[in-house]
């Protein structure tokens, strides 16, 4: 049978089900390489900043060796959370409520009245500390000490990049977008560009050819997508251009990259977003976009990055505008599944994956997705 055909309705239960959206933050979002940042966002040693979502507060730091190093933001003595600010840069981790004192290793360094505990061992008491690797500049966390390697997770998004300078590029601006709906909505959204020609008929559809709109699905629920632009355009229309072989290929085709779980970028030499979708609670989702640039500075470069911004938030809010309505539609009982077609089949591959790493045994059998589509790509 052909693989679309055996796709069947999504159960609109996966959208609304406090019961699915629980099995998610178990065995999603606590054993999966999560999108976490960019080292450009730790520009010094003592720089850190905090990873707060799906349930967790985590601390990314730069410590004093330049490495990039993650924990728990929990004191080891009663659980205070040890930063309080979103970003910032210090000397050493100290407890706002007792003033225990950790490095940039986390290791226990100072515990006031210390007398006060003969049992104490500070080596033993460490920060707790989280799996947190870089990848081309990219910050990756996973809660999971024992889940594969990050080079192993990332490999078939890897072999689609591996010419893009990524390592030459910096967060330039931060978009975040407060969603009514779940984050599977929202997500599901950028993974096909069936509804480009009407959602997107001006700022969008006339510099795209969709009808060349062609998907590759990647091992551990990862895609590609390559669409020909028509000849001549851009969506950004700049005067900024890039050099070489790599430049050429963009200026015919835009690559989307949806990178498991929750992550999707359209690389473009001019410059990107680079968007997560994270949970809240069953319905409702925060999208955040960094927009990612060629390392400068300089009032120029400033002012272009504010216009890109001020672009990306239009194109956003056409999508936006229809959340609400989708969230109202699962949850109203009168659409038990969500139909998908060929151009859609990147969301039905990532739901698949998700049901792979639940487990189909944990998973109510009237929320399971029925398994239909295979890789289909070497890499």
């Amino acid at each position: 049978m052909d693989q679309i055909a055996a796709m069947r309705p999504v159960p609109a239960g996966r959208y609304t089900d406090p019961r699915f959206h629980d099995l998610e933050m178990e065995h999603l979002w606590r054993r999966t390489w999560l999108h976490a940042g960019h080292v450009s966002e730790l520009p010094d040693n003592g720089s850190y900043k905090l990873f707060e979502k799906v349930g967790l507060s985590i601390i990314i730091s730069r410590g004093g060796d330049g490495e990039v190093r993650a924990f728990h933001n929990i004191c080891r003595h009663r659980g205070s959370a040890l930063l309080l600010e979103p970003k910032g840069n210090a000397r050493r981790f100290v407890c706002p409520y007792h003033a225990w004192g950790y490095d940039f290793e986390g290791r226990l360094k100072s515990v006031p009245e210390q007398q006060d505990f003969p049992c104490l061992d500070k080596a033993e008491h460490g920060l707790i500390p989280v799996r947190c690797e870089v990848w081309r500049g990219m910050i990756y966390l996973n809660p999971d000490q024992r889940a594969e390697p990050l080079a192993d997770f990332l490999a078939p998004m890897a072999a689609q990049m591996e010419d893009f300078p990524l390592e030459e590029m910096e967060v330039k601006q931060w978009i975040t977008v407060e969603m009514p709906c779940n984050w599977k909505v929202a997500y599901d959204n950028f993974l096909e560009i069936y509804h480009v020609n009407t959602v997107h008929a001006v700022s969008l559809a006339p510099y795209l050819d969709s009808k060349s709109f062609d998907v590759t699905l990647l091992r551990n629920g990862h895609a590609r997508f390559l669409t020909r632009k028509k000849q001549g355009e851009t969506v950004f229309q700049t005067d900024r251009t890039a050099d070489g072989e790599t430049a050429q290929q963009f200026r015919e085709a835009t690559m989307g990259l949806p990178f498991f779980p929750n992550g999707f970028t359209a690389l473009d030499p001019v410059g990107f977003a680079w968007q997560t979708f994270w949970p809240v609670s069953p319905n409702t989702s925060v999208m955040e976009a960094p927009l990612f640039g060629w390392k400068s500075n300089g009032k120029a470069d400033a002012d272009f990055w504010q216009d890109m911004r001020r672009n990306t938030e239009a194109i956003l809010a056409e999508d936006l505008r229809l959340f609400a309505s989708l969230q109202r539609a699962a949850a109203s009982g009168l659409m038990p599944g969500v139909l998908m077609g060929r151009q859609e089949r990147a969301l039905y591959w990532y739901h698949q994956e998700i049901d792979r790493r639940i487990g189909a045994e944990h998973i109510p059998e009237e929320l399971r997705i029925i398994p239909a589509l295979t890789s289909t790509s070497e890499a």
